[in-house]
């Protein structure tokens, strides 16, 4: 049995939290989204995550965010939080056209794919799919 989809938006822009919000709400993809505007309010919410086995947690990271950056965010979530990382599927998010950036965020630990900007909802519905979701 499936488990429901809960999304973790984490991005500096509010509109883009905003968009990326809507977007998951009117593909059916879930309506439980938990909103983030930087990588350590992200880390510091899973200190008491004890849902791990309950949902299919799918993180939309970005790369470039002022202070900690989506490299950083999605290093230390790999290193400090390896029980909660391995809830996650994670997905960059990135509007950068860095051919460094797209190699660097691929690299990253867990990272599943780096998406571009605005979000396409039917990538990632065939995504979870390819995953079992």
């Amino acid at each position: 049995m499936k488990k429901p989809v809960r999304a973790y938006l984490v991005d500096d822009n509010d509109i883009d939290l905003i968009v990326n919000d809507k977007l998951l709400r009117i593909s059916n993809i879930t309506e439980d989204i938990r909103k983030f505007n930087s990588g350590e309010e992200f880390l510091n919410s899973l200190k008491d995550s004890k849902d791990c086995d309950k949902y299919t947690n799918v993180l939309l990271l970005d790369i470039m965010m002022p202070g900690m950056t989506g490299f950083e965010t999605a290093e230390e979530l790999f290193r400090d939080f390896p029980k909660q990382a391995e809830c996650f599927y994670v997905f960059v998010l990135s509007s950068s056209i860095d051919r460094n950036d797209i190699q660097r965020a691929q690299a990253l630990p867990g990272v599943r794919r780096v998406l571009e900007k605005p979000l396409d909802t039917y990538l990632l519905k065939g995504l979870l799919r390819e995953m079992g979701q």
